[in-house]
Parts: C-alpha cells; structure tokens; sequence
C-alpha cells in the first residue's frame, strides 16, 4: 500500500502548475493564429521595406569603405610637410634622409589606414625624388597593402593621364591601366605644392572591386536575389547572385534594365563615386517570408509558453515558499541546529505555524542545554572519582614493596623509597588538580620508576626521548605510571627489562608512548583490556583511558600494539591544550 501511495503522489507544486499552463495556453494558441494571419497579410509590404533597407544597407557599407579610401589619400593630400619635401631640391644624402625617415613611412600610414587593401602610388613631376616600388610578380596583382613612388614621365603619354582634367578640389573614381583586366578601380586626385596651389605629381589609390562591392551575406536579400553595380556611363563594374554558379553578367544582359514580372528591382545610388547598386529580388521568394512568419509565430509560441512556465514556477514557488520554510527548519531540527527558528511574515494561519513552531524550538533547545550541561556535570564529577581510584591503587603496591624490603632489612634502600615516595607524592597532591603541566607529569613519572629501580636492584633501565617544546602543554594527571606499572608487574621475564619513554607532536595531537621489550600479550587479552565489560582486567589502562576521553573527547586516549616475545607499546593521544590563560599558551589550540 505505501508503494502504491508513492505512486500516486503529486506534489503540490506540479498541481498549481498545470492548473496555470491550461490557463495560458488557449489565449496564446488564439493569439499566435491570429498574429500568423495577420502577418501573411502584409508580408509583401514588409518583405519590400526589409528589401529597400538592405539594398540601402549595402549602398551605405559600400560608402563606407570608399570613405575609407578617400580618408587615405587625405593623409597625403593635406600633408603640407610631405608637398615640400615632394617639391624640392635636396643633395643625395639629405634626400636618402627624408625619404626613409618621413615620406615612406607617411606612405606606409596612408596605405594602411582603409579598411580595404589598397595600393598608394604617387607619381612626381619632381625628378630628383628617386623612385621606390616593388619588383615582385605580385607586385601588381593587387594582393595586400602596397605603395610606391613613380615619376610622372612613365604616365604622361598614357591616354587616361592625358584626359584627366583635375584641379585643386576635384577627384575622380575611375578605371585606368590595367584596372579593367585585373578588377580594380583607382581614386585619383592631384598632388599639390601648398606654396604655389600647383599641381606636383598625382595620388592614385587601387582596390580590388570584390573589397569595396562584395556583399558577404547575400541571403538577406531572399533566395535567388541579385546584386549589381553599375557606373555612371552604364559600365559593369560588379555582380553578384545569391545562386550558387552565377557569378556573370548574363542575367543582366538577357534581361531589361527595369527587370522582369519575376523580380523586383530596387535602386541605390553610391554617394563616394558615380555608380548605383541595383538588387533584383524573384517574388518567389516573398514566400520564404510567409514560411519565416509561421516558424516565427511557431516559436513566439513556444517562448511564450516556456515565459509562461517560468511564471507559473515562480508562482508556485512563492505560494509554496511557507511550506518550504517549515520544511527546511524541520530538517534543521533534525540534522542537530537546535537554534534554527522560522521567520514570520504576515498575519494568516502560516504566521501561527511559525510562532507555534518557533515557541517548541526554544523549548526544545533549553531542554537539551539542561541535559547537556548535566552531562558534562557528570563526567566532571567521574573524573574526580576515577582518579582517586588511580591514586590508592598505586599506594596499595608501593606499600607492599616497603614491607617486603622491611622484612628483608635493606633500610638503605627503605629509606630511599620512602623519599623518592614522599616527592611523587608532593606532586601528585599538589594542590589537588586533576589537571597538570606535562613536565610534572613526567616528574611524577621519574619519581615512580625511582622508587622500581631501587626496588628491583637497577634491573630496570628506562631511555627517555623527549620533546622539550611539548613540556609546558597540560594533560590529565597520572596517567604514564599505570602503563610502567603494567610492564613491570606482568611483561617481565628476563634478568632485564628495557622501556622507552616518549613524548612527540604530530600537527596539533600530542602522544606519549611507553614501550617494552617484555613478555608482550595476545590480540584477545589487548582487547579485552580496553573492553569496558571486562572483568578483573586492565583497570589500571581502561582507568587512564576514560579519563583521557572524558577530559578531551571520543578522539583522544589510549591504543595498544604487542607481538609475543617482542614487548608492548601504548600510545597515548591527547590535544595540545592549556587548561589557564597564562602564558604563550592560552587556549585549546
């Protein structure tokens, strides 16, 4: 029944969404229907306006580019300093001095400033200005940026040059030379002395026809549309066709100058020269429009509906945002934030959920404090019985020592052991902290295996390896001897019994480690020593073990490692900590 339930389970959210999708998607199919009828309409009326646009689009990019090129020859043509050193006299190594420190590089600016590729070539009356131009095959293929310098005689005899008739203002558009063969056309216009407003020589920019004509995207103007750009006097100067493999002028010739019943044609004139552009777009494609509207109208639809989506999840959200609030403080609650509270907004039955809501959490919340602080009262309280468990039970051995020495009548020795007895008890009940510095801790340490050498006849030998740096962190108290102690009542089985102390860092953990080299134990006796169910066994070690964990936490205490007949090591773990603000050493690092 619970799958099944599941199942059939549809959130609140999905509900209010349908519910607001069926309430728009009527209105918009309607509008969309209509919006598609009405356009088709006037789609020709629009298609012409679009086309008329284009046409002036391209005309205008067109005089663009050929602003562009007017702007370059400016760079020379107003250039009084470049006229006179055009015009004047000047010994070879003056002349070598002006022309490579000013006039090229003046040339190599005005050549590189159009956007298309043109090729700047002055040509000078002057004839004491050496020649420069470029004696490569590609030189005059029209390909890349290019200038030169040529005296006006290689010109003068030419029929173009001839015919020219130009003055200070005038400048002309027009194919000459080899232009026609290699499709390219020149600005020309005079080069002028500012001393005596005569002409000097001639500016003459080339650029090939494809870079100030070519219009890259052509299906703007419809399927089958094409472009041409016809002079002043009539001549073809470019064509172009959205058809793939019509790159002639056949179409021209074979039809009028108005166009056909199959197309429509449009003009517009070229301001920066004497041509005009001429597109001829077939009606056929006006269709292609119609077919656009209905794809457009299509996906106007289907944005609008995923607008409408967008807005109707974000109404539902909003409508669901309250039990979202609910929800997530709950899931608070139930992750352990105690302090999490629902903020409460308006005054309607959700604002009573909140205040209902916000009265249990602090009621709740004090609860725990109360029994976490009773808590933590109770582990203080087994920490101070556990370690005056730890404080008789050493007595207790240390007393049967003395009796037996007694008995023997070594009072040598008694004496010592009372003394060496009477320091580890001076500072083990100092002041009665449970709480000391490591270095009294290991004070108290030395003081234990004082007493077991005497006892034991400096049989016992004890390396200490020693972290000096570690000395003024604190620890809970008298927790190394019950390890000593452990070794040397049941690891010994030699004349000798070696230990090492240490006492080492690794990040922020502090461990002490005792190790043997005694009988050692096996893996079910370590176990059963750390198991708190266990019976008669390692009370001493589970002792300094609680104590470690109540004092620090569940993270801290005490591991065992033996091998048979190799010896045992306990290691002791516990944070570098200083229980009093003094010193260097101030807090719970």
């Amino acid at each position: 029944m619970r799958q099944r339930g599941k199942l059939r389970y549809v959130p609140l959210r999905y509900k209010l969404l349908l519910s607001y999708l069926f309430l728009v998607l009527v209105p918009v199919i309607g509008i969309g229907s209509y919006s598609y009828v009405s356009s088709v309409r006037s789609i020709s009326e629009h298609t012409r306006n679009n086309m008329e646009f284009a046409v002036k689009q391209i005309a205008s990019g067109i005089d663009g580019r050929l602003a562009n090129i007017v702007r370059g020859s400016e760079e020379i043509f107003s250039d009084q300093t470049l006229s006179r050193y055009l015009s004047g006299y000047y010994l070879s190594f003056e002349k070598y001095a002006i022309t490579t420190q000013y006039i090229l590089p003046r040339l190599e600016s005005a050549a590189n400033l159009p956007d298309p590729n043109v090729q700047l070539s002055l040509y000078l009356d002057n004839g004491h200005i050496s020649e420069f131009y470029y004696h490569a095959p590609e030189a005059n293929s029209g390909s890349g940026r290019q200038y030169s310098i040529y005296h006006t005689e290689r010109i003068r005899g030419e029929d173009w040059y001839r015919s020219l008739d130009l003055n200070y203002a005038t400048a002309v558009w027009r194919q000459v030379g080899e232009d026609a063969a290699a499709g390219q056309i020149s600005y020309l216009r005079p080069l002028i002395n500012y001393d005596t407003l005569q002409p000097i020589g001639l500016i003459r920019m080339t650029v090939q026809l494809k870079d100030i004509f070519h219009t890259p995207d052509m299906s703007r103007l419809g399927e089958g549309s094409r472009l041409f750009v016809v002079g002043g006097q009539g001549d073809r100067l470019w064509y172009s066709s959205a058809v793939e493999g019509q790159s002639d002028w056949t179409v021209w010739t074979e039809e009028s100058g108005e166009g056909s019943a199959h197309d429509l044609q449009i003009e517009e004139a070229v301001t920066g020269m004497p041509a005009k552009v001429v597109a001829r777009i077939p009606y056929a494609s006006f269709q292609e429009g119609s077919r656009q509207v209905r794809t457009a109208t299509i996906l106007i639809c289907l944005a609008s509906l995923l607008v409408l989506t967008v807005i109707s999840v974000i109404l539902s959200n909003y409508v669901l945002r309250r039990f979202h609030k609910i929800i997530g403080s709950l899931h608070a609650f139930k992750e352990g934030d105690f302090a999490k509270r629902m903020p409460i907004q308006g005054h309607d039955e959700f604002s009573q959920i909140g205040e209902a809501f916000n009265e249990m959490a602090s009621t709740i919340e004090k609860l725990i404090e109360e029994v976490y602080v009773g808590r933590l009262e109770k582990k203080e309280a087994e920490l101070n019985v556990l370690h005056s468990q730890m404080n008789p039970h050493f007595l207790y051995n240390t007393f049967s020592s003395i009796s037996r020495m007694a008995k023997l009548g070594e009072i040598e020795k008694l004496h010592q052991v009372i003394r060496h007895l009477a320091k580890f008890y001076r500072l083990t009940l100092n002041k009665g902290e449970t709480i000391i510095s490591i270095e009294k801790e290991l004070q108290i340490l030395q003081s234990y295996v004082e007493i077991q050498t005497i006892k034991h006849a400096d049989r016992i030998i004890v390396h200490y390896d020693i972290d000096p740096g570690l000395l003024g962190y604190d620890t809970v108290k008298f927790i190394l001897q019950p390890f000593v102690e452990n070794a040397l009542e049941h690891a010994w089985y030699d004349d000798q019994i070696r230990m090492e102390i240490r006492l080492y860092a690794e990040g922020d953990t502090v461990w002490m480690e005792v190790r043997d080299n005694g009988l050692g134990m096996k893996e079910e006796v370590m176990h059963a020593i750390l198991d708190d169910s266990g019976q008669g066994i390692g009370y001493g070690i589970r002792n300094v073990d609680q104590r470690i964990k109540l004092q620090f936490g569940r993270g801290y205490g005490v591991s065992l490692s033996s091998e048979l007949g190799e010896g045992t090591t306990v290691r002791l773990s516990m944070p570098k900590y200083v229980q009093k603000a003094a010193g260097p050493n101030s807090a719970l690092e």
